[in-house]
């Protein structure tokens, strides 16, 4: 509901309310340890714990690693008006900018659109997961199966499948008679390269576009590995925060971002797709499955579209590989990092059997293994810290270890994890659940904190207009306070002019008792922290501030509810 105009990102009260909303009606699945520590830990980061669920899957032999988002949209006026809409392709929720592919679908309820196989399904298995209330699986792939799908102009959606263990799986087979196809994929297995080699005849014309690593390091395994393939082409690697070590000590980053009007280049390939044609048939297989076995044989979790598509998509893409540079083999073999390959096989293990909870105690929280670091390689240091706070060394022979407490509005189900070797390192945010779990009364105080008195009010104030609070609290990015320090009591602190006035509460109450009911939930949800956050900080002019409008308050809602 953030309506961003000419702004590049909205409000810290567009944020809040956006949190409010979408509280338990929003789920987003990432793999464990893949979840990139913030480059700032602002506070109210640590609300997303109500949104993010990890799935803990062994990364030697498997990842959840599919990239979609299935959302339902309702028209706030009437109830009954919805649509589906599905994205899916190759891009991870992350700001890194590269070449990628994508598709997206918007449900029709005319039945004028096209029927497209294994959506429902597919949706009902991510519902699974999610495990949203307001969503019951078996109810959204009911709704999802009455449901016809818009797809892009000229082109055909024919399935979309989850593969994954215990689900689909298979490499693409087009036709025998293509005369022409493309691999584009930024890892590859020489399996999976022979698969593609063989797609048509001998007469077949044969094109992969992969990253000069990935093509070097295949062609060190297996000379022959590209046979049948006419051409070889390159992409530089792709951009991927939080699948790679960084140094020590150096700052990381979760991606690159424009800066008002300037356009970015993508950094490197990370798309997927699979073209074979023949004349004015063109399929094309598009997702997240990389050219390996893991992709596509039920190893990983992975969602795929199979489509049929127009021409001017097909010569969009074509151009694509033709201006991609052609690979020249190193003569030189490549020598892997230690560093880099040791705290790859760590993090795998960890994420696949290192389950973590916090017991929060006074002053004081233990965070409790299900055992002891499963390590075994002495150059291995590993340390872990609450969400924003400082690094506890964990010993590697201890399965529990006590870090300094913090208030209980600061707890998150989140936890930051990283491990050293060498000079490189690798971090993330795990999940560890808290003991006893977090309550709506630590939401609250975190968004208490987030706010200040003055954007609080200001808010309540758009909510008896009915108007939108686009500004209020300036930029939900921004660092430190919102405003000035008002503790000096100065001129530059916040005054009673910014409270509700008299008139603009009885004029919400005559025209609409629910924008005044809505108004008033708000300051029983809030208030209270926002006085305990004032005190605590010193901040004696809010203090006096909140007392007043409090006093003004409580008459009002105790005569007009």
């Amino acid at each position: 509901g953030c309506d961003l105009d000419s702004r590049r990102t909205g409000s810290r009260v567009e944020l809040v309310k956006a949190i409010e909303t979408l509280r338990g009606r929003v789920c987003v699945l990432a793999q464990a340890s893949r979840v990139a520590i913030p480059n700032s830990s602002r506070p109210i980061l640590k609300l997303l714990d109500r949104f993010v669920k990890t799935v803990g899957a062994d990364e030697n032999v498997s990842s959840w690693h599919p990239k979609a988002a299935l959302i339902r949209f309702k028209n706030v006026e009437d109830s009954s008006d919805f649509h589906w809409r599905l994205w899916l392709g190759s891009r991870n929720l992350t700001r890194a900018l590269n070449w990628e592919a994508g598709l997206v679908l918007t449900s029709r309820s005319d039945g004028k659109g096209q029927h497209i196989e294994g959506l429902a399904a597919t949706g009902e298995l991510l519902a699974v997961r999610a495990n949203l209330a307001d969503f019951p699986a078996g109810k959204l792939a009911k709704e999802l199966a009455k449901l016809t799908w818009e797809c892009p102009p000229g082109s055909a959606v024919h399935r979309v499948t989850l593969l994954g263990p215990g689900l689909a799986k298979g490499f693409p087979k087009p036709s025998s008679d293509t005369d022409r196809m493309f691999i584009v994929s930024p890892f590859l297995d020489a399996q999976t390269v022979r698969e593609g080699s063989r797609w048509g005849h001998a007469k077949t014309r044969r094109i992969l576009v992969s990253t000069a690593m990935e093509l070097q390091k295949l062609l060190q395994e297996d000379a022959t590995a590209f046979t049948g393939y006419e051409d070889l082409r390159i992409q530089r690697f792709p951009d991927l925060p939080s699948e790679a070590s960084d140094m020590r000590d150096e700052e990381t980053h979760s991606g690159a971002e424009a800066i008002d009007d300037e356009e970015l280049e993508p950094t490197g390939l990370h798309a997927k797709l699979y073209f074979a044609a023949k004349g004015v048939r063109r399929q094309l297989w598009l997702g997240s499955a990389n050219a390996t076995r893991r992709g596509w044989q039920g190893h990983n979790y992975e969602i795929v579209a199979e489509l049929s598509i127009a021409r001017d998509v097909s010569d969009s893409i074509e151009e694509f590989v033709a201006t991609c540079d052609r690979f020249n083999p190193n003569t030189i073999p490549s020598i892997p990092d230690e560093d880099e390959s040791a705290l790859e096989e760590v993090r795998k293990l960890l994420s696949a059997n290192w389950a973590l909870r916090q017991r929060i105690g006074d002053g004081e929280m233990e965070i409790i293994a299900s055992v002891a670091p499963p390590l075994t390689d002495p150059a291995i240091e590993l340390e872990v810290g609450a969400f924003g706070g400082s690094w506890n060394r964990w010993p590697i022979s201890v399965d529990r270890i006590v870090v300094p407490g913090s208030h209980m509005w600061q707890r998150s189900d989140f936890i930051q994890i990283r491990i050293m070797r060498g000079d490189r390192m690798c971090a993330w945010l795990q999940i560890a659940p808290c003991e006893p779990p977090l309550d709506a009364e630590r939401d609250h105080a975190l968004i208490a904190q987030y706010l200040d008195p003055r954007t609080f009010l200001l808010w309540l104030r758009s909510m008896l207009a009915d108007e939108p609070a686009r500004a209020a609290g300036g930029d939900w990015d921004a660092e430190g306070p919102i405003w000035r320090n008002a503790a000096n009591n100065d001129a530059s602190a916040v005054d009673a002019g910014i409270m509700p006035t008299v008139e603009e509460i009885l004029r919400s109450w005559a025209r609409d008792s629910a924008a005044f009911a809505a108004a008033d939930k708000r300051v029983k949800t809030y208030l209270t922290e926002l006085e305990r956050r004032a005190d605590e900080g010193g901040a004696t002019a809010d203090v006096e501030l909140l007392k007043t409008f409090r006093q003004t308050w409580d008459t009002f809602a105790s005569e007009l509810q």
